[in-house]
């Protein structure tokens, strides 16, 4: 007697011994407007205090303020900062951004 994935499968056309799971059991994917201080962070491959340096003297990526307390990072200002900061030698990421040759 065939077991009830395997008839599962063979109703719906799918090969092999996994049933097919209806709709209601898949989990959405949501796909975040803002990312965290600590998100962003890892993003940009910095340390979530160094992001939050650079928040406060204007040198990191645009930034939103959810509440008093709260921001976040849209991945658009990440990208664009990110692009922004793109040098093709070292002599040119002095020359930009500061600091000994």
């Amino acid at each position: 007697m065939p077991s009830t994935a395997q008839v599962q499968n063979e109703k719906t056309g799918l090969m092999g011994g996994v049933a097919h799971f209806p709709a209601r059991h898949r989990k959405e994917t949501i796909t975040p407007l803002v990312f965290s201080n600590d998100q962003a962070a890892a993003m940009a491959g910095v340390s979530p205090r160094t992001m939050q340096n650079m928040r406060l003297d204007g040198t990191g990526p645009e930034f939103v303020m959810l509440t008093k307390r709260r921001v976040g990072y849209t991945i658009e200002a990440l990208r664009a900062w990110i692009a922004s900061r793109s040098v093709k030698s070292t002599s040119d990421a002095t020359t930009r951004f500061g600091g000994a040759a």
